[in-house]
């Protein structure tokens, strides 16, 4: 059920007996010179509208296809509303939705760069007496099967997008493996922010047009995705958040914490 689809009227009848209420996430930004912009907002929309063939009693507030992914403005067409503006979004989005009488959120959230933001939001909403769970859709899916973990841009995202449409991958932009410039011989880059020094990682904080030229960052080969591996994927990944979404609606509401 889609909050924008719905009557003031249903909205209320709704939070009159129900406190949870889904959100999503997303980003515009580079993926590669293969894959669109929009892969971080098209993938956790379509998660969205799998879960809610299983669970149409569920609302759905309207997507955010914005987020915040500064180190990547570097890439024409990349739009980021930074860490406070973006902290700032969602805490209007989720202090409308708890005036209205939520207090489970689940956030299906595409892009990484939004994590450390929405893990702040959620820990003010629990400050308030609400749970938030935050489901970022890619680590979920690595962790359901190893096979299907990747970087950024990588097979993994492809593989998503390929199933949502073919079209929205151009083949013959893919590349055979990651190209990324080394900070020296003694700090090659090894993924996002990070170098490998004497065997373990140091973070690196750059702007990826910096190091990554193609723009997609991680050990899984785009080229290797298909379009069947993109839809079992989405569909074992929705899968679960809906069995996720039924235990977290039974867990008692956290009491605001008393002042030291």
């Amino acid at each position: 059920m889609r909050l924008q689809q719905i009557s003031w009227v249903r909205a209320r009848e709704y939070f009159s007996k129900n406190d949870l209420v889904l959100l999503g996430v997303g980003s515009n930004e580079c993926h590669g010179r293969h894959i669109c912009l929009g892969t971080d907002s098209l993938v956790p929309e379509r998660l969205l509208e799998l879960i809610e063939r299983q669970r149409p009693d569920l609302l759905i507030a309207p997507f955010l296809p914005y987020g915040n992914c500064d180190d990547l403005m570097g890439f024409p067409g990349s739009i980021s509303l930074g860490p406070d503006v973006l902290r700032a979004v969602l805490e209007k989005i989720t202090g409308a939705l708890y005036d209205c009488g939520a207090r489970r959120f689940a956030i299906v959230n595409g892009h990484g760069g939004n994590v450390r933001t929405l893990e702040e939001v959620g820990v003010g909403l629990n400050r308030r007496g609400a749970w938030c769970a935050l489901l970022n859709w890619w680590k979920l899916a690595g962790e359901l099967n190893p096979a299907w973990a990747g970087g950024h841009g990588g097979g993994q995202e492809t593989a998503a997008v390929l199933a949502l449409d073919e079209s929205l991958v151009d083949r013959g932009a893919l590349a055979g493996q990651m190209l990324c410039n080394d900070a020296s011989d003694a700090l090659p880059t090894t993924g996002f922010d990070f170098v490998d020094f004497e065997g373990a990682h140091v973070e690196l904080p750059r702007d990826v047009h910096h190091y990554a030229h193609n723009g997609w960052i991680g050990p899984d080969d785009p080229a290797l995705a298909t379009a069947a591996m993109g839809t079992e994927m989405l569909q074992t990944t929705a899968d679960y958040i809906v069995r996720f979404l039924g235990e977290f609606a039974k867990i008692p509401l956290p009491d605001s914490p008393s002042r030291l």
